[in-house]
């Protein structure tokens, strides 16, 4: 196995409660070039949403999310970049043309603006089942590559669908990953936390997350050298996931309801996503002479001072019309 050992390195962060706009400039944010090898940017909760958020301080959105994406790749030349969704991307009242046509648009972009990798959230469960019928199913994966993408170890699907892997594998090549010699191979298993309906109820649209992941985490831990649980889930599952899994380099909890400092559990390193898209995530992987990994954690608010993709921005304006007009 390629990592002998893990070390971690966290910029510290933490939730506030009235957020102020960040002043730093979007090159401050990203720091230096301090010899990453990798990184994991990633961002979760976006629920259907592709434009940036109504509020006193309005951030996120698609458009801005490409455009950290590729600032990134131009300022960091030699850290290739594995892109993650961790759920809650469909708004999740599915059945409905205007829903559906908002999750649609969503398909579309992430098959346009490829994220690498795609956990399910529970509440992304109804449009996938759509998206995943076995009639048409070939045609619509090449339609929406994005298809392709999609991670659950315990999402519940019928027979009439074709079920998304319980996880990938990623293969990176870069100048600084083993001298250039050899990819890194990094394992992503995607879980989601059932909803709590009451007592004596139960979420029939997902298994136990807990039960669902050792099996998984065992059977991908054999085909890669770092492994990612990315679960839709809050910090304190996210916490007994890391406790159960120590097989794990990574847990990333995406429904934790905000921003806290990085928790290490053994050798297994724990941080979370922001709500509403409004932040991304962004951890750096680095390889000492011996093959050894270590990371770093930072999160950036996708605020105006991050520039828009262009092309997302007029994908973003042309959907709201459509959206407008199917009114």
């Amino acid at each position: 196995m390629a990592i002998a050992c893990l070390s971690v390195w966290a910029l510290p962060q933490t939730e506030h409660p009235g957020a102020a706009p960040n002043t730093l400039s979007l090159d401050e944010r990203l720091g230096t070039d301090d010899g990453a090898a990798l990184a994991i940017l990633f961002g979760a909760n976006m629920r259907g949403n592709l434009e940036v958020c109504d509020c006193s301080y309005p951030r996120g959105g698609l458009a801005r999310r490409v455009g950290y994406v590729e600032a990134f790749k131009k300022k960091f030349k030699e850290t290739p970049v594995v892109q993650v969704e961790g759920g809650f991307f469909f708004y999740g009242s599915a059945g409905y043309p205007a829903v559906d046509l908002q999750n649609e648009q969503v398909a579309r972009a992430y098959s346009r603006w490829p994220v690498d990798v795609i956990n399910l959230g529970r509440d992304d469960l109804s449009y996938t089942r759509k998206l995943l019928g076995r009639e048409g199913f070939k045609e619509r994966a090449q339609t929406l590559p994005m298809i392709n993408n999609l991670i659950s170890a315990n999402a519940v699907f019928g027979p009439d669908a074709v079920a998304p892997a319980g996880y990938l594998i990623r293969e990176v090549s870069g100048t600084r990953i083993y001298d250039g010699k050899k990819r890194l191979k990094i394992g992503f298993v995607g879980l989601a936390e059932p909803n709590h309906p009451g007592p004596g109820m139960k979420d029939a649209t997902v298994t136990d997350m807990f039960e669902s992941a050792t099996p998984v985490v065992l059977k991908a831990r054999k085909e890669c050298d770092v492994l990612v649980i990315v679960a839709h889930c809050e910090l304190e599952s996210a916490l007994k996931l890391a406790g159960e899994n120590m097989e794990a380099d990574l847990v990333i909890a995406t429904d934790s309801g905000g921003i806290y400092n990085p928790r290490q559990v053994g050798n297994t390193m724990v941080v979370t996503a922001a709500p509403g898209n409004i932040q991304e995530g962004d951890l750096r992987l680095y390889l000492d002479k011996n093959g050894r990994v270590s990371f770093k954690f930072r999160v950036t608010d996708l605020d105006a001072l991050v520039p828009s993709d262009p092309a997302a921005a007029a994908f973003v304006s042309a959907a709201r019309s459509d959206r407008e007009r199917a009114r």
